[in-house]
């Protein structure tokens, strides 16, 4: 026992660690708790106990998987959770291929139930081929288990060989080691293979980079080695530090007045950070340029004129973001592959993009006037709903009736714990921005008060919070970095119901002969809001940190502009348009959810699948009403005219009034099945002696659903279908 927990032991961490690293963060106590339990099995010697074993561990790795009490997954006590479990698991492996990894499991439990059953799954076979002694086997399975995050991840192909082959060697060499001198020597010569195996394959592709990792901002390795730069967009708060040289990551030629390089948004905001959460739009390749228009840009932004082309060069960034300003339209990249077109104007490729390769992208960038801001309609469609979410809730959106009272309800919910925590950022924006009459005038309040009155400071080492980061950054230390300020800004204007997300990428950089020069300390975050019929508009509160071209931010490049927005002049204007139905002209043509007319096509489908449903489950009612009735007489004349229907849902020419010969016929002309078994069966139950009746009854349905099933076997998939959703039955159906 203990050598077969030793053999199956390097092989279940393995195949643990591969799918764990399909997520950020790892949930390593439950990756482990159901590798554990998938090797306890193993460990079992008698065979109908490892049976028992093999179930009981499975339950307990199920329970863990998914989100059931333990007694909800007893077998046939509510069938809801069967098609629950089953839902969670498609949606999980739909998942696997619309949301790019690693993903967050918190965000995406079905994905995390999916990656928890892999590891029990894998780790229950080998440790089960370890006890039956079978290693290559379990070698084999071992190596399929690590390699399968690999092709759905496309990253770190050595580490996770190195893992696989390491695992794999090491089942036959502790199954096989005769004394602990030759496990020794085994373990010996299984490293050396390993180690030149990973040395041989990372010969090319180990270079001297540096990784900016944005949760910590620190540079791994000298920088001046360095000759490549990585980023972790998602946002944390733990301080940043820019190494003393800067390089050169990106130069992008074309636009004339400064813009920001954006890589992606971080649209969710739980537990205290701000996370990327998109899906996929599209793809672009070598025989396509434009893009389709995302969801909530404005009709505006298909018009080729308004847009803004940049030619960028990829001088020292390792990334599979693609950099662009406002929102990708359309993209000339043929030498990168596969390009992803992801919900925000995200573009993202299918490998890394190095240094030297080139890509050309058009974007639309609304410049507005601030009058335009100020007027915009506070339209809010469906489709904008997920940016006013803070912590899972939906908040109400500016404008709306008593949404104060709303807001109010939440915070003194004390099942809503997480949410309560952001109550003092709700006082500080309404004491901010709360008087304010559109939307643009809160926003205004919001950027001028952290970028210039607040009274904070740009802080690239800020004191280590004690409560909620943005909240002890708000409301005492008042010193943080872009992440700070972004972060903290776009959850306050979600508080105020206005549609936000944080921004990451880079800011303009220097202007070189026409050229943008764009380095790795002008990494940089900032805050993107929503205008109908405008779309996102980029606000940037951090002190000190990019300028924008436009004249509608206190962040602008014009100190004219201002000192007019200071004093309010710019943003004078009438009140917006009430909130109210979203018209259809300010979105773009793929549109929203209620946001147009549904289509015909849409609405007959609708009502097709409707009548089906209804059809078939009220002749399911029907059916089974009949038998409820203690009398086995009835219950037999139940049985002969569920036979009946059947048959006439088939086509089958059934008199009115059909003898128990008569559908023994029918059956056997029509299906080629011997009913004679059903038809004895029934006719005791309706004419036997009394003391014979409950038996035949019994046997009459146990029979009739024999035949059912062999009858159904024997027809296709639509004859099935036109049976089930069939009036015949019903229409012939009389008082027999």
């Amino acid at each position: 026992m203990r050598r077969t927990a030793a053999a199956a032991l390097l092989p279940a961490v393995a195949i643990a660690g591969a799918w764990l690293s399909l997520e950020q963060p790892r949930l390593i106590v439950e990756g482990a708790a159901v590798a554990a339990l998938a090797l306890l099995p193993a460990l079992v010697r008698a065979r109908r106990a490892r049976t028992a074993a093999v179930i009981g561990s499975a339950f307990v790795a199920a329970w863990i998987a998914f989100p059931a009490e333990p007694w909800e997954l007893l077998p046939f006590r509510d069938e809801r959770v069967v098609a629950q479990v089953v839902r969670e698991v498609a949606q999980g492996v739909v998942d696997f291929y619309a949301v790019f990894l690693p993903f967050e499991p918190h965000q995406n439990v079905e994905m995390h139930s999916l990656v928890l059953c892999a590891i029990f799954g894998f780790t229950l076979g080998v440790g089960l081929l370890v006890a039956a002694r079978r290693p290559i086997s379990a070698a084999a399975v071992t190596v399929a288990a690590v390699g399968w995050p690999a092709t759905l991840a496309g990253w770190s192909a050595v580490a996770f060989g190195v893992a696989a082959l390491a695992a794999a060697l090491a089942i036959p060499l502790v199954l096989r080691a005769s004394s602990a001198r030759t496990l020794v020597g085994g373990a010996a010569l299984g490293a050396l293979v390993v180690v030149s195996a990973a040395a041989a394959s990372s010969t090319t592709t180990l270079a001297r980079d540096a990784a900016l990792d944005w949760n910590t901002w620190d540079i791994r390795g000298p920088a001046r080695q360095a000759t490549s730069v990585k980023f972790i967009w998602d946002s944390n708060y733990n301080g940043i530090h820019f190494p003393a040289e800067k390089t050169v990551v990106l130069k992008i030629d074309g636009p004339e007045s400064p813009h920001y390089w954006r890589t992606t948004t971080l649209d969710v905001f739980t537990r205290d950070h701000w996370f990327e959460n998109l899906y996929w739009l599209g793809q672009v390749d070598s025989s396509s340029r434009t893009l389709g228009l995302p969801s909530l840009a404005p009709r505006r932004a298909t018009d080729p004129r308004n847009w803004v082309e940049q030619r960028v060069r990829v001088e020292a960034l390792v990334d599979d973001h693609l950099a662009a300003a406002g929102t990708p339209m359309a993209l000339e990249a043929r030498r990168l592959g596969t390009v992803f077109h992801l919900s925000g104007g995200v573009l993202r490729a299918s490998a890394l993009v190095g240094a030297g390769e080139s890509y050309r992208v058009w974007s639309y960038v609304p410049d507005p006037a601030p009058r335009t801001l100020a007027s915009a309609p506070v339209r809010y469609p469906s489709a904008i709903e997920p940016f006013l979410v803070l912590e899972g809730r939906l908040l109400p959106s500016f404008g709306t009736p008593d949404r104060k009272r709303t807001l109010r309800a939440l915070f003194d919910d004390p099942s809503y714990a997480n949410f309560q925590r952001y109550r003092p950022l709700d006082v500080v924006a309404h004491r901010v921005a709360g008087r304010a009459r559109t939307p643009y005038e809160a926003v205004l309040a919001l950027e001028s008060w952290l970028r210039q009155t607040g009274g904070f400071t740009y802080d690239e080492t800020p004191p280590r919070s004690r409560v909620a980061p943005l909240v002890d950054f708000v409301t005492r230390t008042k010193a943080g970095y872009c992440q700070h300020f972004a972060g903290a800004m776009a959850v306050m204007l979600r508080l105020l119901g206005i549609p936000s997300r944080v921004a990451v990428g880079f800011t303009s950089g220097t202007n070189a002969d026409g050229t943008w020069v764009v380095t790795d300390h002008d990494a940089h975050a900032w805050v993107e809001v929503w205008f109908s019929g405008v779309g996102w508009i980029p606000f940037d509160p951090t002190p000190g940190r990019g300028r924008f071209g436009g004249d509608y931010s206190f962040a602008s490049t014009s100190p004219t502009a201002v000192a007019a927005l200071r004093r309010g002049e710019l943003s004078k204007s009438s009140r917006p348009i009430p909130n109210r139905r979203p018209d259809v002209s300010d979105l773009g043509t793929t549109g929203t959810v209620g946001s147009r007319a549904p289509s015909l096509v849409g609405v007959l489908l609708v009502l097709a699948a409707l009548w089906v449903a209804v059809v078939g489950i009220g002749k399911t009612v029907v059916r089974r009403a009949r038998y409820l009735s203690r009398d086995p007489r009835r219950v037999a004349t139940a049985s002969r005219r569920e036979l009946e229907g059947f048959l006439r849902d088939q086509g089958a020419a059934v008199p009115r009034y059909a003898t128990l010969v008569t559908l023994q016929d029918a059956v056997y002309r029509e299906l080629g099945l011997d009913g004679r078994a059903y038809a004895i069966a029934a006719a005791r139950a309706r004419f036997g002696p009394p003391h014979t009746v409950d038996q035949g009854a019994a046997s009459a349905r146990r029979e009739l659903r024999r035949l059912l099933r062999a009858a159904r076997g024997e027809l296709s998939l639509w004859a099935r279908f036109r049976g089930f959703v069939s009036l015949r039955s019903l229409r012939s159906a009389g008082t027999q």
